[in-house]
């Protein structure tokens, strides 16, 4: 793969929750800067209460994701109008005007509400591309396939989205006459910010297809960029729809003239392995939690607390997210926890939660490393709820395999299988704040070898649990171990 081409990833959230301060006492000195950021901070606080999202969403936005939603929302909203009144030319009488305000606030509603559940029951998610690449709107059904939140993706480039073997014919696609770089037509190609080529051409309409000729029609296959897959990181999707006029974005040109409407594709995408009943059934459950890198839970979506059942402070505040696992399937954890510190991702995990109801839940799991000035930061976990059925066969492949042996340093100094046993004792203690993360060993019995560790593994239990920390290490150590 060219070391070169960027792909979605995502989006960057801000780093701690808002805090409102108190102001300052009359008469106090202010910095005239800093009274200046405090009233856009405002501004922008309520400028992201207005955008038609949900809070947890909100919370996590930053200032330029709140600036660039604003610019979409308004785009949308303007398209619409004229979408709207061209179906509905009639303007009501002025003594009509309240009634008719009231029914149409009605039938918005009904409207908002059947949108919502033929989005449900359609196997993939809407999307508008403009004739420029960028994303005028996807639903947030997106989320269940791609693993992108709705916020991350609109009123971006869709070729960060898009394989970058398939970028050339997604182009074409978008293009009126399919042939977007042999086209005569004037205007220019411009390179885009991730080294492919966009086209900044304008069209008049007048010279265009209609919009309903079939040759607007469209239909491709396209591999795009998904979180919730790990072999190979794209899912394939096949795009039906069509090419239609994009009205009310009052784009002006070089010389301050408004530009006509120009084209967009309007399509639905969908997967091209259609899903089991059963995947269509928990799709809409998939959530998502945050961890410090020693998998302390630190934060969780809507999502997320409806399926625990947990609140966000109850799951913070239980310590490592090793308390809520199953002791059979912890080191299977552990082993993906050393994969994901090394590679920056796990993996898919699957594995058992404990509800509140105490309750055991399987749960397929992808954690991702997220960095901050080129260190790891945070980890952000995408998780979704499976049956008994499919954790048992999961458990059941799982346990073809060799048995998980982790190298450990703690107060009794032993390791665990995956079934509880004991697996491998460590000859050498680390002083915790030199601990460094583990590394799987399978060994035979009376066996000894040495490693080198980047993170351990503390393991003890008493007579209530068995619990579980894992610290990473300041720099590599090495440890012998040797088998019971």
């Amino acid at each position: 793969m060219n070391p070169n081409v960027t792909y979605a990833s995502r989006k960057r959230r801000k780093p701690v929750q808002k805090i409102v301060k108190p102001s300052p006492p009359e008469g106090a000195k202010s910095n005239p800067s800093k009274r200046h950021r405090d009233r856009l901070n405002a501004e922008l606080d309520r400028l992201a209460s207005l955008l038609p999202f949900p809070q947890d969403v909100i919370a996590k936005l930053d200032k330029l994701s709140v600036l660039r939603l604003s610019v979409s929302y308004l785009r949308a909203k303007s398209f619409f109008d004229v979408a709207l009144k061209s179906r509905n030319p009639a303007k009501p009488e002025r003594n009509s005007m309240q009634d008719s305000n009231s029914t149409m606030q009605t039938r918005g509603r009904m409207h908002m509400l059947e949108g919502e559940l033929l989005l449900q029951a359609l196997n993939g998610f809407v999307v508008v591309v403009t004739s420029d690449a960028h994303i005028f709107y996807v639903s947030s059904t997106i989320q269940d396939y791609l693993g992108f939140q709705q916020s991350d993706i609109i009123h971006q480039c869709v070729f960060e989205l898009i394989h970058t073997e398939d970028r050339p014919e997604f182009q074409r696609q978008i293009h009126w006459a399919l042939n977007p770089l042999q086209s005569t037509d004037s205007g220019q190609i411009m390179q885009g910010d991730n080294g492919f080529q966009q086209s900044a051409t304008y069209y008049n309409p007048e010279q265009l297809p209609p919009e309903n000729s079939s040759f607007m029609e469209r239909n491709f296959i396209c591999r795009l960029r998904c979180l919730l897959d790990n072999s190979s990181g794209f899912l394939a999707m096949n795009f039906q729809g069509r090419l239609k006029f994009l009205h009310g974005q009052n784009k002006k040109g070089k010389d301050g003239t408004v530009i006509s409407p120009q084209l967009a594709l309007f399509a639905v995408a969908t997967p091209l392995q259609p899903p089991s009943i059963l995947e269509i059934r928990t799709k809409n459950f998939i959530f998502r939690t945050k961890h410090k890198l020693d998998f302390t839970p630190t934060g969780c979506d809507a999502k997320g607390r409806l399926v625990l059942g947990y609140t966000e402070a109850e799951l913070c505040m239980r310590g490592t997210g090793y308390q809520f696992i199953h002791a059979a399937d912890m080191l299977y954890c552990a082993e993906n926890h050393v994969r994901m510190i090394k590679t920056g991702e796990s993996g898919m995990t699957v594995f058992r939660l404990l509800t509140k109801e105490n309750r055991w839940a399987w749960v397929q799991a992808n954690a991702r490393l997220v960095y901050k000035n080129g260190r790891p930061d945070y980890i952000i976990a995408t998780q979704r709820p499976l049956t008994d059925e499919e954790g048992a066969e999961h458990l059941r492949k799982r346990n073809m395999k060799l048995p998980f042996m982790f190298a450990t340093a703690n107060k009794s100094t032993a390791g665990i299988n995956s079934d509880g046993t004991a697996a491998a004792t460590a000859t050498a203690t680390v002083p915790e704040d030199e601990a460094h993360a583990g590394q799987c060993v399978c060994l035979k019995p009376s066996q000894t070898a040495q490693i080198k560790c980047s993170m351990i593994l503390y393991y003890w239990n008493n007579s209530h649990q068995t619990s579980f920390r894992i610290f990473l290490l300041k720099k590599p150590c090495m440890l012998n171990i040797y088998s019971n």
